[in-house]
């Protein structure tokens, strides 16, 4: 199954929302914060609930930035992908078989640059663009990869959602609970 069937995906801080996203109809999502051993908890409710999980790598305490783990998010939590910034773990990530979101923030050109340039090199699965709030950039970005996006970062309203979709991401990621079953 294509992890972003439906096209919103909860971004969750707060490990409590876990049980409010299981009657949601998402098909993926992001868990961004917490320690390893809450991850790996919540990582179990929502694959026991037909959901995919992706942690970031980035920002679960608990976790380096090395290949032990991302071997440790794969075996130990069960997780389905990573999030991350760092391209290194991206190669590590594919060749263990997860699925893999390279996230880039749109800070300025030469940004939005090196970002299109590392995610062609490394073959990521998908991108997840910050903040979701320029379309412009989104299509922009679209037009010089071939990997699907997501998109993200201070998108809280049902307008914001669309314009972001119409600007060709297949997803949107927001931790706005009131967004999470808006089709």
């Amino acid at each position: 199954m294509h992890p972003f069937v439906y096209p919103i995906v909860p971004a969750i801080r707060d490990l409590r929302a876990v049980e409010r996203i299981i009657p949601t109809p998402v098909s993926s999502v992001f868990l961004l914060e917490g320690d390893i051993f809450k991850i790996k908890n919540s990582t179990r409710i929502l694959k026991e609930n037909g959901k995919i999980v992706f942690v970031h790598l980035d920002l679960v305490s608990g976790l380096g930035r090395d290949e032990a783990s991302v071997k440790l998010v794969k075996e130990f939590v069960g997780a389905d992908g990573i999030i991350t910034t760092r391209s290194n773990l991206i190669v590590i990530a594919s060749k263990l078989g997860l699925m893999t979101v390279q996230r880039i923030f749109l800070i300025d050109s030469k940004a939005v640059e090196t970002g299109i340039q590392q995610i062609k090199k490394h073959k990521v699965n998908f991108v997840e663009v910050l903040p979701g709030l320029i379309p412009e950039f989104i299509k922009y970005i679209k037009e010089n990869i071939e990997q699907p996006i997501i998109s993200g970062g201070l998108v809280s309203k049902k307008n914001q959602v669309k314009k972001i979709l119409d600007a060709g991401a297949i997803a949107v990621s927001t931790s706005k609970e009131e967004l999470w079953d808006m089709f």
